[in-house]
């Protein structure tokens, strides 16, 4: 018996040293990249750990998925108690758990949880050998047989052992039913005594050795999400989803080229990635065959931070240009920021952040801008807008209209940020004429900025020039704090971003809304005449939500509700609300240069056109032109026929309101 104690004890002892090793390599580089601040405020990040890691509220998304995972967490989670008793079998009789229950409620709980947890494996081997779903593409499925194939182990030595101690008269065989079902069945094949309990010793060794294989696998598997993730959501960004961090742009080196230059959280995510592939499931670079996939982004990023961690804890060991190495320039410059993969992901890997930080070396540092967003950034720097070609002035759209223009020292209830694409753009025009129309319908007091609006500079922060997003933003806030106004209205999700979620941090805080938002109030309050004939109500319509105001500032309703106030219904797309699929102009990729196969406004198009809604609505004007162009293409493939009418929400509204007799309209 001392022999085997000895024996067992030394085998732990070495696995333990093993395991610790593989663990400190991995601990060195994290704790040696700098902390960001983000351990506060304790609740709200306690809750988020409770509602995603033991509410699997983003998991259950996907329901099979969710439920094999959850089967699996509380099953492992209970039967620490076995670990507990194997490990400490002969060491003490605290290990035993007999004083809270170990041979009656406990034994029952273990034989319970690992029926629970076998089911979960089962199902989950089912996924990944038959049902094989395409987000699992590039995944380690090497890696996720093996972790598997472990976890039997660990189940099956407990059952077994147990097992072979009911046969040998163990007490707690009324409180383990599993158990006793396979006792019966060794018992009736003559097994009993010395060899029941030389059986119990046999199964005990392959339940420990298991166990601590699975310790020394885990630091080189995906399965270190086991010991990061609860952390990694703990320390979820809780800012405003369109906020990025902002840069010092006095320091010597700007963005991220260098695998040293991770944050701490930044290099957790990295740990975290469970190569689940939902990222990558939702992502519309990948589904129009772009080289990006946010999963295997994530996933290089850790494989070259592992090739490359430095020794000794010394952060400045780590080197190895992360661009054209790990990443290549394509992949970096094709992601449109819509966020679905942030969203998606159920352990709040941050995706868009570091793709942005790759961007800004390229931009500001190696001076690597793609030809057509290198245009449209240097039509801001010297035009103000990022739309060279324009022949349009600030003004054109409406100089019939009469538009009050707010000069400095001037006062307005409602300040309308035109933007530069409704301003410039022939087709988005008319979207800012019907806006106005709908606003002297309501009686608003409004203004625009006329000539003094200038870019709010997304698209420049979010192509990386953060110099030239700081220097737009620092001219925008001194036009907007020379007037007075109660709130700030734009037709643009992505100028609604900026001015209430980015100047912020620059000196610049405002009421913001989305012309969905006002529209949908002034129809509920009355000051917009009342709904249209019926027959001229459009029917249905395919509603797109757009990544701005949807994904990144949770408005989904306002849109649907003005659709609904004057009688359309919506036809939802597979892909709605916060699963939309991106038009493909975020991130800048309105002004780039799209190869003919691979146009993500095009995939959105056939989406739309599978409602059969004659109508496409939406509520932006980059959703707006990608969709309008379309749609004419995805007609021209499915082999001619008109294609959609792709509106915004005003247009609808408008229209639907002129045709019912709004005299007030005109």
């Amino acid at each position: 018996m001392r022999t085997e104690l000895a024996l067992r004890l030394a085998v732990i002892f070495v696995a333990f040293v093993w395991a610790g090793f593989r663990f400190e390599r991995l601990a060195r580089p994290l704790f040696a990249a700098p902390a960001e601040a983000r351990l506060r405020p304790f609740g709200p990040r306690a809750w988020g750990v409770v509602v995603n890691v033991f509410g699997h509220a983003r998991l259950l998304r996907k329901p099979y998925a969710g439920l094999l995972h959850a089967a699996m967490f509380f099953g492992f989670l209970f039967l620490l108690t076995a670990v507990a008793q194997v490990f400490g079998q002969g060491v003490s009789p605290l290990f035993d758990l007999d004083a809270v229950g170990g041979s009656t409620w406990i034994a029952f709980g273990q034989d319970v949880f690992a029926v629970l947890l076998l089911t979960g494996v089962a199902m989950a081997a089912f996924q990944r050998g038959v049902w094989k779903p395409e987000r699992f593409m590039g995944s380690n499925q090497r890696d996720a047989a093996i972790i598997l194939c472990l976890i039997t182990a660990v189940v099956v030595g407990m059952l077994m052992q147990n097992a072979f101690r009911v046969a040998g008269g163990d007490p707690s065989a009324r409180w383990r039913p599993v158990s006793s079902l396979i006792a019966a069945a060794i018992v009736s094949s003559g097994v009993t005594g010395t060899a029941a309990a030389h059986g119990a010793t046999a199964f005990a060794w392959m339940h420990m050795l298991a166990i601590l294989a699975f310790l020394v696998y885990i630091p080189g598997s995906k399965h270190l999400h086991m010991l990061v993730g609860i952390p990694n959501v703990y320390l979820r960004d809780l800012k405003p989803a369109g906020r990025l961090v902002t840069p010092d742009l006095e320091q010597p080196t700007l963005g991220l080229s260098d695998i040293g230059q991770l944050g701490r959280k930044q290099t957790l995510d990295l740990y975290a990635c469970t190569e689940c592939g939902r990222c990558q499931e939702l992502c519309p670079a990948f589904a129009s065959g772009k080289p990006l996939s946010p999963k295997l982004l994530i996933m290089n990023l850790r494989d070259h931070l592992l090739k490359t961690r430095g020794v000794g804890g010394h952060r400045a060991g780590l080197r190895g240009a992360l661009i054209g190495g790990a990443v290549a320039e394509e992949t970096i410059w094709s992601c449109t920021t819509c966020r679905a993969c942030m969203e998606a992901c159920p352990l709040f890997i941050e995706h868009v952040p570091k793709i942005v930080d790759m961007r800004r070396h390229l931009a500001m540092e190696a001076g690597r801008v793609p030809d057509g967003i290198s245009g449209a950034m240097l039509s801001i720097e010297q035009r103000g807008h990022p739309w060279a070609g324009t022949r349009f002035s600030r003004l054109d759209w409406c100089r019939d209209l009469g538009v009050r223009v707010l000069a400095p020292g001037e006062a307005t209830d409602t300040l309308l940020w035109v933007g530069c694409t409704a301003a410039l753009d022939a087709r988005a025009q008319k979207v800012a004429r019907a806006l106005v129309r709908l606003l002297r319908a309501a009686g608003a007091d409004f203004a625009i900025l006329g000539e003094d609006e200038k870019c709010t500079g997304d698209s420049a922060r979010r192509t990386g020039n953060d110099y030239l997003f700081q220097m737009q933003a620092a001219a925008n806030i001194e036009t907007l704090n020379a007037r007075s106004f109660r709130q700030i209205v734009s037709i643009c999700p992505h100028c609604v971003n900026t001015l209430k979620n980015e100047y912020a941090d620059f000196g610049g805080a405002y009421d913001v809304l989305h012309h969905s938002q006002l529209l949908s109030g002034l129809m509920e309050n009355g000051r917009l005449p009342g709904p249209p004939k019926s027959d001229s109500a459009p029917g249905a319509v395919a509603f797109h939500d757009p990544c701005y105001l949807g994904r990144y500032n949770g408005e989904f309703d306002a849109p649907r509700a003005v659709l609904g106030g004057f009688g359309a219904t919506v036809a939802e797309m597979e892909r709605s609300r916060g699963r939309s699929f991106c038009c493909g102009g975020g991130g800048g990729r309105a002004f780039a240069v799209e190869p003919p196969d691979q146009r993500i406004n095009v995939i959105r198009a056939q989406q739309a056109r599978a409602t059969g809604a004659p109508v496409v609505a939406t509520a932006c004007p980059f959703c707006l032109l990608m969709l309008d162009d379309g749609c004419k293409t995805a007609a021209r493939n499915d082999g001619g026929g008109a294609p959609q009418q792709v509106r915004d929400i005003a247009e609808l509204l408008d229209d639907a309101l002129r045709g019912a007799g709004a005299a007030a309209i005109s």
